[in-house]
């Protein structure tokens, strides 16, 4: 599953690239995925590629939209995720976490993020970072370009284990996290923002990324750990395109950020 490979690198390694390096073969997919389908979502996500952590955050703090405190998920959190489902969806979140403190440069709070983002990784044995990487993102919170140089180095490990274990519904957990926190916190700019037409643009962009991720599910939708992650993501897709047709009716976004707010919320 070409696609879920890819973009599981881009979220799981905090989406400090704009896009992943190349593939080098396509494993064969998981038993009981429709290969025809996954081919389709193949070339529907070589050509709408579904954006970073990185793209969405740092789009938000061009936007001009300050760092707001206390909307996070709270570092804290992680010790009370027990099962593989929570431990994946909120290193997802954590990870998108990590990049809005890393991007507004929060250095206490991005190092705790930093200490959760590995320790989880480690819970779910994505790869085989080790004490060496840990150290060297810490000694570089406040140079971003080598940051970016670190982390890199580290999607070749673990691209190479994803693509041999074929977790794919790791995959779909991490994805599914990114996408619910990076457009969280874009929702929640609005309220502080001076322009909110341009939030309310970041917001329409990432319906894209978010048929792309439903696209993906498809072949999960009915098991049980994702059914409600499914009708939820559904029913978010629905409130932005009736936001996107009518923006001036504020009932449309207050609609789109509750469902939003209760969707995140049950998840962290």
């Amino acid at each position: 599953m070409k696609s879920i490979y890819k973009l599981t690198l881009l979220v799981v390694f905090i989406g400090l690239m704009s896009s992943c390096n190349n593939q080098d073969s396509q494993k064969k997919a998981a038993d009981n995925v429709d290969n025809v389908v996954m081919e389709e979502t193949t070339e529907l996500i070589s050509k709408y590629p579904m954006p970073t952590s990185y793209e969405v955050i740092n789009a938000l703090n061009e936007s001009g939209a300050g760092y707001i405190f206390d909307i996070t998920n709270p570092p804290e959190n992680v010790e009370k995720y027990i099962s593989f489902k929570q431990k994946a969806i909120n290193l997802g979140i954590f990870g998108a976490d990590l990049m809005y403190s890393s991007i507004y440069q929060k250095k206490d709070i991005t190092a705790a993020y930093l200490d959760n983002f590995v320790q989880l990784i480690g819970d779910l044995d994505v790869t085989n970072l080790n004490q060496e990487f840990f150290e060297r993102v810490q000694a570089n919170l406040d140079n971003k370009d080598s940051l970016v140089q670190i982390i890199k180095a580290a999607q070749y490990d673990a691209n190479k284990y994803l693509k041999e274990t074929n977790k794919n519904e790791l995959a779909l957990f991490v994805l599914t996290g990114s996408w619910i926190e990076g457009t969280y916190l874009t929702s929640e700019a609005i309220q502080f923002a001076n322009d909110k037409t341009t939030i309310y643009q970041l917001v329409i962009k990432n319906k894209q990324s978010l048929v792309d991720l439903l696209k993906l599910m498809e072949n999960y939708k009915d098991q049980a750990d994702f059914k409600d992650i499914y009708a939820s993501l559904v029913k978010i897709n629905e409130l932005i395109t009736i936001f996107e047709k009518d923006q001036s009716n504020p009932k449309n976004i207050e609609n789109l950020k509750q469902a939003i707010l209760t969707f995140r919320n049950s998840l962290v």
